[in-house]
């Protein structure tokens, strides 16, 4: 994605505890998520030692030393010859972006469409690989020439303080999570960076409830995506004097905020409506994704970190829906935030018959 961690000492895979990943009698097909939000197939009998090696950049593939993979997205188990791997790996390479976050989402869809190409499935069985992601902390962040596609003086200042303290570690992570609050208050609660700002820009055009002081949306519109936000109390919009109005974070705008409730994603169902970090123990997400869904909202993009954000309501809700994909931001020191992208669109029913007995 966006930045690389920077050098040092990564942790590897324990051989021991992963014993399952390496197997004689098998092959696995693997897809990795990479930091530039693509994907890569590959197949190989020692899942361990290959994926280590595209973390390293020592594997063979030009693709993956150019672009480190952050998540093994996806893994099937087969009993049989390379060549039967190879089959179902050039399978998933046929795919377009939508059939393979399907098939991340659903594994077990991979089985149909390598029985419609081969008329065998070859004996795959979806595999859970238990691989530590790399963490995604902030001060580990580099930018890149992808990262001036965008105005982004948020990220841009975290990583000037970053860069000239003489802190480390522990030390580091207390003087960042000191300034947490004012850089909040000032631009977003989360940092946007150029990976999952394009990753979100894909899903355009967009309406976003809650956006606050509109810095995301000001990132994603930079990004070319047709983005439309509002907020129940818009920075600066209430009288000065009459604080019991104004918005309770952010005091000026990076963005057109409109003034508007959660019954404004119920306007736009043809957008993709997306809530970044909707206030916790508070009705706005479950609010706004039901008026989504009444008036047939297709796509519902989640950023927050766990646990932090919304109510019980909205979560379980959330927990109904078809998960698109997910992926890990580069966080303040300590949280560990995510973005996640559901489909909405309601499954045809199954053929009469079907599924029963």
């Amino acid at each position: 994605m966006g930045g690389v961690p920077k050098s040092g000492k990564k942790r590897g895979i324990d051989k021991a505890k992963y014993a399952a990943m390496k197997d004689p009698a098998c092959w696995f097909v693997y897809m990795l998520e990479c930091e530039n939000g693509s994907y890569y197939t590959g197949c190989t009998d020692d899942m361990a030692r290959r994926y280590e090696e595209h973390r390293k950049g020592t594997a063979k593939s030009k693709y993956t030393r150019s672009f480190r993979p952050v998540r093994i997205a996806g893994c099937w188990r087969l009993r049989g010859s390379k060549g039967a791997a190879l089959k179902i790996e050039r399978v998933i390479q046929g795919m377009n972006r939508r059939m393979k976050e399907e098939i991340v989402a659903d594994p077990s869809l991979l089985l149909a469409a390598v029985a419609r190409e081969h008329g065998d499935d070859f004996g795959i069985v979806p595999f859970t690989c238990s691989v530590p992601e790399e963490a995604r902390d902030i001060t580990r962040y580099l930018l890149t020439l992808r990262d001036k596609k965008l105005r982004n003086p948020y990220l841009e200042e975290v990583l000037s303080i970053i860069r000239t303290s003489r802190l480390e570690g522990e030390g580091l992570s207390r003087l960042l999570n000191d300034k947490r609050s004012d850089f909040a208050s000032r631009y977003a609660f989360s940092i946007p960076t150029i990976d999952i700002i394009e990753e979100i820009a894909r899903y355009s055009p967009l309406i976003e409830i809650g956006a606050g002081s509109g810095y995301w949306a000001m990132c994603l519109s930079e990004a070319g995506a047709d983005i439309v936000a509002y907020d129940s109390r818009p920075p600066g919009e209430a009288a000065p004097w009459d604080w019991r109005f104004s918005n309770r974070w952010h005091e000026e705008s990076w963005f057109h905020v409109i003034e508007g409730d959660e019954a404004m994603a119920g306007r736009y169902p043809e957008r993709a409506l997306l809530l970044c970090w909707p206030p916790i123990h508070d009705p706005m997400a479950a609010r706004a994704l039901r008026f989504y869904l009444d008036a047939g909202g297709k796509t519902l993009i989640w950023i927050e970190s766990p646990g932090a954000s919304a109510d019980e309501a909205f979560r379980r809700q959330v927990e109904s829906l078809r998960m698109l994909r997910s992926a890990r931001l580069w966080s303040w020191p300590g949280f560990a935030e995510e973005m996640r992208i559901f489909d909405l669109t309601p499954r045809p029913p199954l053929p009469q018959g079907e599924g029963e007995g």
